[in-house]
């Protein structure tokens, strides 16, 4: 299983972390032309430059090499709160910023896992939060694929340290295959999910696709179901935010049963670690 790394011409942070993976970590140039713009390689792992944004670069993967995508970019959020975030792309509900109505892409749990797991031991400082996110925006591709991203204006995207620590990143991730973790989905919570990062730093477990709380009216079986199937390849139970699902409790949790999909509490995973 052999990935790829997407940037866009129009994100200062995906440049960034191109210029340093091409400077620094040996991507060297090739007469390829990806969207007006030279394919860079090394041991056959092809970094690619889009001209439209990440989000809007459906179906993408039909149109370049590789079993699975990273998507090196930007993160925005208008908190401006430093950050190094992983996500899924996808849409529990509308299409609001690129990809398809109700559509998840492929999770890459275990990717991701060792993507903040290595982000914390490159960078190593308290300045930048390390935070999972739940699954949104586009683009709707069919590959598996992650979002890798440095948060949350300007002034970080365009940081030499800041890209440095990404580019490292996503550098080990190509050259590295993930180990098998068994694998989660989270529901409920916030758009950072304290629980989904938790999981990944403290556990055995691997999170997927995250459905925050303020999206959980839109979660349906069919809904669920997709995220049963597009969660990777060890999919072992959904685990619950349980506060975080605030008066989408009982409706939850019939529709798990309804499903015969296992799932359990955080809260008692949580303390059974500490037994």
């Amino acid at each position: 299983m052999k990935p790829s790394i997407i940037v866009s011409r129009q994100d200062p942070a995906g440049l960034n972390i191109r210029d340093i993976l091409v400077g620094v970590h040996g991507f060297n140039e090739t007469t390829e032309m990806f969207n007006n713009s030279p394919v860079f390689a090394k041991q056959g792992i092809k970094l690619y430059t889009v001209e439209k944004p990440t989000i809007d670069s459906d179906g993408v993967d039909k149109e370049i090499e590789g079993d699975w995508i990273i998507f090196a970019t930007r993160h925005q959020a208008a908190s401006g709160k430093k950050c190094f975030c992983v996500h899924v792309p996808g849409n529990w509900d509308k299409a609001e910023a690129g990809g398809s109505e109700k559509t998840l892409c492929r999770a890459l749990p275990g990717v991701m896992k060792e993507a903040l797991s290595k982000i914390d031991g490159v960078y190593g400082g308290d300045e930048f939060e390390i935070a999972q996110e739940c699954t949104h925006h586009g683009p709707a591709i069919d590959k598996p694929c992650l979002f890798i991203e440095i948060g949350s204006a300007e002034a970080e995207w365009t940081r030499g340290d800041a890209g440095e620590v990404i580019a490292n990143v996503v550098n080990y991730l190509c050259m590295n295959k993930a180990k098998k973790y068994k694998e989660v989905i989270v529901l409920g919570g916030g758009h950072y999910s304290q629980v989904a990062t938790k999981l990944m730093s403290r556990t055995e477990y691997a999170v997927g696709h995250v459905c925050p709380k303020y999206v959980l009216k839109a979660l349906d079986e069919n809904m669920l179901k997709q995220a049963v199937e597009k969660n990777g390849e060890n999919f072992s139970m959904v685990v619950l935010d349980w506060k975080g699902l605030g008066t989408e409790k009982s409706r939850v949790v019939g529709m798990l049963d309804s499903l015969g999909i296992r799932h359990e509490r955080y809260q008692r995973l949580s303390r059974e670690e500490h037994e």
